[in-house]
């Protein structure tokens, strides 16, 4: 390997005076170098395998891989060795492939934050981690997933410039010896802030306090941009529950609406069988009954109204929480960009869109259109229509009187 110590020190930005902690001869350094470029055609075979594994699980958007730059390697040990990591003081050519767990490095993304858990069952399923997977959050990060990280043993830790993901260790043996391999696991977001922070931050501008500043608030919008996608999903999800759940009230309707049609068909039949009749009466009525605390139930009930509030809050909570400037500004911006000017005027447009204009209307149309103008009027119609006449002197009558033998014979129900 054709490098001088003079190069990798500049071309690393490497002190002098770390070089000298470092307390490693360059020559030890070039031949864990040399060792490791011979192995990286069947390192990165190995890397490819992997990335197919894990792309089989459903929740995955996409993986990347990498085999570590022999020239990266030696930096590595170099730092580690700067900041007085125990187990690289002994490392050689013989045990770095044990000691450094990063020399295939797979990053697999996904959409939605909750998908990680799905994505570590299938991680899981196919390899045994090396150590417990570790959480790197951003300071200030806080509620469901976090717990959810530290309720599936994740080690959670801060990131010291805000890097958000899921990092796994396993071993796999492409060769005789055994080799460890990282996956990290992050949303698309994530992962789009972390490649633009690497490419600024790094070589120019480590250390400038302005383009960290800039960063920070780039990883606070990327942080909300994450959250919404997930509220936008669940808001979708609350939409399709309501939908089915108004369509399955629409199936009952239909069905209270078919026993009532039976039940007048079987009374017009059957209408000198007295017994038999004041049974279908009674039916009668009690579907009527039913089929008027099933139009009730069409009104767009408190729990519902409560789903879409709650939503509504976590929307204004990730604005709140994740951009963290100017709250009323940036909030305010933010409704702009999302519902398109004044939020309410939105959010009253989206109903009209989801439940076809004024609620209230709309039921009162579909019962228009099911018993034909005004409930009452058009039952009390059925009543005349199926008893003759007025339904309730009809049946005070049938109940005071007892037919004589000529009556029974005869037709108490007109037709």
């Amino acid at each position: 390997m054709d490098l001088s110590l003079e190069f990798f020190l500049e071309n690393n930005r490497i002190t002098r005076e770390d070089w000298e902690k470092a307390a490693i001869e360059f020559d030890e350094l070039k031949a864990i170098a040399l060792d490791h470029s011979a192995k990286v055609t069947s390192l990165d075979d190995a890397a490819s395998y992997l990335a197919k594994i894990l792309q089989k699980c459903p929740q995955v958007h996409s993986v990347r891989w990498r085999v570590k730059d022999p020239e990266h390697l030696i930096e590595k040990i170099v730092r580690k060795r700067v900041l007085g990591s125990e187990k690289y003081l002994s490392i050689n050519t013989e045990n770095y492939t044990e000691i450094i767990t990063d020399l295939i490095g797979v990053r697999v993304l996904h959409l939605f934050k909750y998908e990680w858990v799905n994505i570590q069952e299938h991680i899981l399923a196919h390899w045994k981690t090396e150590e417990a997977p570790v959480a790197y959050i951003r300071s200030g990060d806080e509620g469901e997933i976090i717990e959810s990280y530290k309720a599936n043993s994740c080690v959670v830790k801060n990131h010291p410039v805000g890097y958000r993901s899921i990092h796994y260790v396993i071993s796999t043996q492409p060769t005789l010896n055994k080799v460890f391999s990282e996956i990290q696991v992050r949303t698309i977001f994530e992962e789009g802030w972390s490649e633009i922070d690497h490419k600024i931050r790094y070589p120019n501008f480590s250390n400038n306090e302005l383009i960290s500043y800039f960063l920070t608030i780039f990883n606070r919008m990327a942080g909300s941009a994450d959250e919404m996608g997930s509220f936008v999903r669940n808001l979708t999800l609350e939409i399709t529950i309501q939908e089915l759940k108004i369509d399955e009230i629409n199936r009952e309707q239909e069905l209270h609406l078919s026993k009532i049609e039976e039940l007048a068909s079987e009374l017009s039949n059957e209408k000198n069988k007295s017994i038999d009749k004041d049974s279908k009466v009674n039916k009668l009525s009690t579907e009527i009954k039913k089929l008027r605390a099933n139009s009730q139930t069409r009104i767009y009930n408190e729990s519902t109204l409560s789903a879409t509030e709650r939503l509504i809050a976590q929307a204004k909570a990730i604005n709140a929480n994740g951009l963290n400037i100017n709250s009323a500004a940036e909030i305010s911006a933010m409704n702009a960009n999302i519902l398109g000017g004044n939020s309410a005027a939105k959010i009253a447009s989206m109903n009209a869109n989801i439940l076809g204009s004024n609620f209230a209307a709309e039921i009162a149309e579909m019962n228009a259109n099911i018993l034909g103008g005004n409930s009452a009027e058009k039952i009390a119609a059925m009543n005349a229509s199926i008893l003759g006449g007025n339904s309730a002197a009809k049946i005070a009558e049938k109940v005071i009187s007892k037919p004589s033998a000529d009556e029974e014979t005869g037709s108490d129900i007109e037709n």
